[in-house]
């Protein structure tokens, strides 16, 4: 049997990192010889994760080829797969995203959950099959359960994902709060980040009647670093808009102890913004309050919007 690759989507977070991983590992024990990959770059949250449970990260790729067999998970939409996506053998599907623009040659295993994490949805294959994760592996998936959810700050979580964690920190003896917090501020720290990579932190695609925008997230615990940096980082949103064409570029910045989000536009989207979400814009930005999961609480309104 040929090589099956098991990738998230582009401008990877942790929760497609460790899908990638932990999704292997069961394929693996399963008898078949499935590859954690990537389709971009790690972030700091996603590192601390590994470099704590002593994992490899995922074989990068930067586009497959024609026939390349691959697992999709934690994602379903064109715009973020991997490049060349169209002309592969994609053979299943585990998300908990809406569904989006997916389709397929052939019938394929497709799992898609409303829960707040992928690995929600695979620890609940992993006992279905009867198999544990090693320690690492679990280490993983808490580490992402943790991050999708803000350590059960964000709306999305659900009952099933606090019961996940609790079950997944047995087997990778770890206090999960402790090590959920420490990992959170690992990732927001943001102080040696550039603008550029600030500007397509967590970015994903959207497209909606036909129109394309992007949605980017920063979760920090301290709003200062990332404001003083905010002219250079929209000068980079807006390159980047103009030169993928999108109708506008947008970027979440989370403060993850106030659970608050700022959400800051592009030139010429402040009437949109406006109306996904019936609040007034001030200074680039329109101040979400409680709000943090952009798959539950912003990225719902801005299709609406643009598909009117």
């Amino acid at each position: 049997m040929s090589k099956i690759f098991v990738i998230g989507h582009k401008s990877p977070d942790t929760d497609s990192i460790a899908a990638a991983i932990s999704y292997s590992y069961l394929k693996q024990q399963q008898g078949v010889d499935a590859v954690a990959a990537r389709a971009g770059e790690l972030n700091k949250e996603s590192k601390y994760a590994l470099d704590y449970f002593k994992v490899a990260e995922p074989e990068y790729l930067a586009s497959v080829e024609p026939g390349t067999q691959l697992i999709l998970v934690d994602h379903n939409e064109s715009k973020q797969c991997v490049d060349g996506v169209k002309e592969a053998d994609v053979l299943e599907l585990i998300d908990h995203h809406r569904i989006g623009d997916f389709e397929t040659a052939n019938p394929i295993f497709i799992l898609v959950r409303p829960v707040g994490c992928v690995n929600t949805v695979i620890w609940g294959l992993y006992k279905a099959a009867g198999i544990q994760p090693s320690k690492a592996v679990a280490g993983m998936m808490l580490s992402a359960i943790i991050s999708d959810t803000v350590l059960f700050r964000s709306p999305t979580t659900t009952e099933e994902d606090k019961k996940a964690v609790a079950e997944l920190a047995e087997i990778a003896g770890v206090d999960y709060e402790a090590y959920g917090m420490d990992m959170l501020k690992a990732g927001a720290d943001i102080s040696d980040y550039p603008a550029e990579k600030l500007a397509h932190n967590d970015t994903k695609e959207f497209e909606s009647n036909g129109k394309t925008f992007s949605c980017g997230q920063i979760s920090v615990m301290d709003l200062a670093p990332i404001n003083e940096k905010k002219a250079d980082i929209m000068k980079a949103l807006e390159a980047t808009k103009a030169e993928k064409g999108y109708e506008a570029s947008y970027l979440m910045v989370t403060d993850i102890l106030a659970e608050d989000t700022y959400l800051w536009f592009t030139a010429g989207a402040e009437e949109a913004a406006e109306k996904a979400f019936g609040k007034k814009a001030e200074n680039g930005y329109v101040y979400l309050p409680k709000v943090m999961s952009r798959k539950k609480q912003v990225a719902p309104f801005l299709l609406k919007v643009y598909g009117e």
